[in-house]
């Protein structure tokens, strides 16, 4: 037990011998260089903007027009039509076209009719 003791105390013994670690109660000491420890922020760099970069230029406003109404949108019937390919290719439903025209039976149209066709 003393030979695994005893390098163990002496290792100790040397290293609070060092310079600068104090022993028995001393103040440790350091170099007056090293006293302040003080973080400083770089200094702020605003660099210039590359040159081809230009200033943005304000867009002009619209000015407003009047609009006018929709004229109202028709479609002769031809040989083979059916109401939902109409209503696909005008973006309506078929049922508004039904209802704008009086259609009683939508498998009715006949070639030449003209169909009114609504905005909805």
């Amino acid at each position: 037990m003393l030979a695994l003791c005893l390098p163990l105390g002496l290792t100790g013994y040397a290293v609070l011998q060092l310079p600068g670690l104090g022993f028995a109660g001393q103040p440790l000491s350091m170099p007056s260089s090293q006293t302040e420890l003080v973080a400083k922020r770089p200094v702020a760099s605003a660099p210039a903007p590359p040159p081809t970069l230009v200033a943005p230029t304000a867009t002009p406003l619209p000015t407003p027009t009047a609009v006018p109404p929709p004229a109202p949108r028709s479609y002769t019937v031809k040989r083979g039509d059916e109401l939902k390919t109409i209503a696909a290719e005008y973006g309506v439903s078929i049922w508004s076209i039904i209802d704008s025209n009086d259609i009683p039976n939508p498998d009715s149209l006949t070639v030449g009719q003209v169909l009114t066709i609504p905005d909805n």
